[in-house]
């Protein structure tokens, strides 16, 4: 414990402490890797952190939240649900600077459950995507385990819950989030306890969580582009982002070369880029965060049984 409070210390005097969002979105957790043991350990609550932040990343999480209340986002394209299937399963191998550190294996599961009045439901049974991503380093040197599993509708691509789970070598944590008509209800386990707030949601939002599979639905169509909310939970927040579809791209992967189209997310300070293969169903093939120098590319693909829903246009 003292080594990782060696640690500590040196990342609270001399190295940057990035925004959730960082890793969250493209999955390579790695240049936040100790800043989160850190975090997770501390006694100092997450609200008192975001106050010791620097004073820029503050500003800017002021800006966001500003952002998110006033601004008008637009209109949506008609997303088409893919031909995803219940049981594929994608190995990703993550790598910064040419260097393969960390495992992600994604598996996407067909359940269905029962309709919420609170939402309006106008079926009785509402089909659901379950995706699950664990992420495991490849060198035994460190223990991490990184397990997110996000739940979603299959028919309007909305969020219903998360549930994650992290281990280090000395620490953990778990947090869950459950979406209701226009809220969020979050609970984070820390060893220093469990925190809860219920946040109140833009009219437009998803969860960070399902973004890499959410994507698969968007019109591949060059110049397409809209504005969402991402809610992020281990941050208690939502943050506005737009979407951008680019040109057509040959990725070269250990399955073969995959014609993709690419989709560049932008946030308030950066940009990552995600491709999609053209052809159905539309797989996440990997991505590109060229400021953190990191890629994440996939490695292997199994393929299970096709969705036996109608492919619904969504709005």
């Amino acid at each position: 414990m003292q080594g990782g409070q060696a640690k500590a210390g040196r990342l609270e005097h001399g190295e940057e402490v990035r925004s959730a969002l960082d890793w969250a979105i493209p999955r390579a957790r790695i240049d936040v890797m100790s800043a989160r043991k850190w975090l997770l350990t501390s006694a100092v609550p997450v609200r008192q952190w975001a106050s010791a932040a620097p004073v820029g990343l503050c500003v800017v999480g002021c800006l966001l939240v500003a952002a998110c209340v006033t601004e008008d986002l637009g209109p949506m394209p008609a997303f088409e649900v893919p031909q995803w299937q219940d049981g594929e399963t994608s190995v990703y191998v993550v790598t910064r600077n040419d260097s393969a550190l960390y495992r992600s294996v994604v598996t996407l599961e067909f359940d269905e459950e029962m309709g919420d009045v609170t939402q309006s439901d106008s079926v009785r049974i509402v089909p659901t995507l379950i995706v699950t991503n664990v992420v495991q380093p490849l060198s035994g040197a460190e223990w991490y385990f990184d397990s997110v599993q996000v739940a979603f509708r299959r028919d309007a691509l909305s969020p219903l819950r998360t549930f994650r789970s992290v281990e280090t070598d000395i620490s953990q944590f778990e947090l869950t989030a459950r979406y209701a008509r226009g809220t969020v209800q979050i609970e984070k386990q820390t060893i220093d306890g469990s925190t809860e707030e219920e946040l109140r949601l833009p009219g437009r939002f998803h969860s960070y969580d399902m973004v890499q599979t959410w994507l698969r639905a968007v019109p591949l169509v060059s110049g397409t582009s809209f504005r969402d909310n991402l809610v992020i939970p281990f941050e208690f927040r939502t943050v506005p982002v737009k979407f951008l579809v680019l040109g057509t791209k040959l990725v070269a992967t250990k399955i073969g070369d995959v014609m993709c189209r690419e989709i560049v997310l932008i946030l308030p300070t950066r940009e990552v880029r995600f491709w999609y293969e053209l052809a159905q169903p539309h797989r996440f093939v990997g991505l590109n965060d060229t400021q953190n120098d990191t890629q994440m590319l996939l490695e292997s693909f199994q393929p299970a049984h096709n969705d036996t829903l109608s492919a619904p246009v969504v709005r």
